[in-house]
């Protein structure tokens, strides 16, 4: 092969730009996921927030019904006094306890309301905590292959280390060079006769030159395999990490799930377990600090459920970010 041929090297820096064009494209989308991942993830959190608000205000609203109730009894002087100093402890702790989830979601909300520019109002989070993900991806090794962008902008780079390589090569190549030329020969042995009897003449020339030494070529031809063999080691490397970090997550969303469902059977034995507690209670045959109990059980059970639930959702987001789900 010879030096340039079909403009091999011409077109160089041409096609390694639009190599550079692409390669700039899936590295633009890789940062505007990890910022909406970022953002999304406050989401979640504000969710959870708002669940937490949601079920302190019922455990909130429980006790005022057992505190009206238990001062009700004890002016018919059914129960005793310590009934009523139970249910008020229970009220107030009831009461701290919505105030601190209502801290803890206002402050959100103003912080996410800050950072997006958004009015404090318009600050609600839809997302539905407790919505299950329906995987879609079978084979997952294959699919990171195929999908994943970080190694896409590795291939772009080797992509363009070969395409260097190419005309690196090429430059050590043997130089043709075609000479055209006319010329006007007379026929005539006189001077003055030949000048009248000019023809032209084409002349055609060829020259094959071969470079020296190649000192330049050599280097940069050995510089470009050097990072090309790295790069194509670094991408191994990043598949089985990016296989690792993706099929754990794969694991935790499978493990979450169980404990949702478990949560869920929690919470309606707790709930059975207040009816009971409360139902005892109000027949004479149960204790108020039994129905105290019964209802903290419960709300814990529900707030167990919710951190549960946001964990299952972040490790989602989180598994869909690394398989680069998120923007496609």
């Amino acid at each position: 092969m010879l030096k340039n041929k079909n403009g091999i090297n011409d077109r160089l820096n041409t096609e390694v730009a639009q190599i550079a064009i692409d390669k700039n494209t899936i590295e633009r989308l890789e940062a505007e996921e990890n910022f909406i991942v970022n953002k999304l993830v406050r989401f979640i959190d504000l969710a959870y927030a708002q669940q937490q608000q949601t079920i302190n205000q019922h455990r909130l609203a429980l006790a005022k019904e057992e505190l009206t109730l238990v001062q009700e009894k004890y002016a018919n002087s059914v129960v005793e006094k310590v009934d009523v100093l139970l249910q008020q402890d229970a009220y107030q702790r009831a009461n701290q306890q919505l105030l601190k989830a209502q801290q803890q979601l206002t402050l959100l909300r103003y912080e996410i309301a800050i950072t997006l520019n958004l009015d404090f109002k318009q600050i609600v989070a839809i997302t539905d905590l407790y919505k299950i993900y329906s995987a879609q991806i079978t084979s997952l090794k294959a699919y990171l292959l195929k999908n994943s962008r970080l190694l896409k902008i590795n291939q772009f780079a080797q992509k363009t280390l070969k395409r260097q390589l190419r005309s690196f090569k090429n430059t050590a190549k043997a130089k043709l060079d075609l000479n055209l030329g006319i010329a006007s020969v007379g026929d005539d042995i006189d001077y003055a006769t030949s000048i009248n009897n000019q023809s032209p003449v084409w002349k055609i020339g060829l020259g094959l030159s071969y470079p020296l030494g190649n000192t330049q070529s050599n280097s940069n031809i050995g510089k470009a395999n050097a990072q090309l063999a790295s790069l194509i080691q670094n991408e191994q490397e990043q598949l089985l990490n990016i296989h690792i970090r993706a099929k754990t997550l794969q694991e935790k969303i499978n493990l979450l799930k169980q404990i949702l469902q478990s949560s869920q059977k929690q919470i309606a034995t707790a709930k059975a377990r207040t009816v009971e507690e409360k139902q005892r209670y109000i027949d004479g045959n149960g204790q108020a600090s039994f129905v105290i109990n019964a209802q903290n059980n419960e709300q814990s059970a529900q707030l167990n459920y919710a951190q549960v639930a946001k964990d299952y959702q972040q490790t989602v987001l989180e598994f869909k970010a690394e398989t680069d789900q998120l923007l496609q």
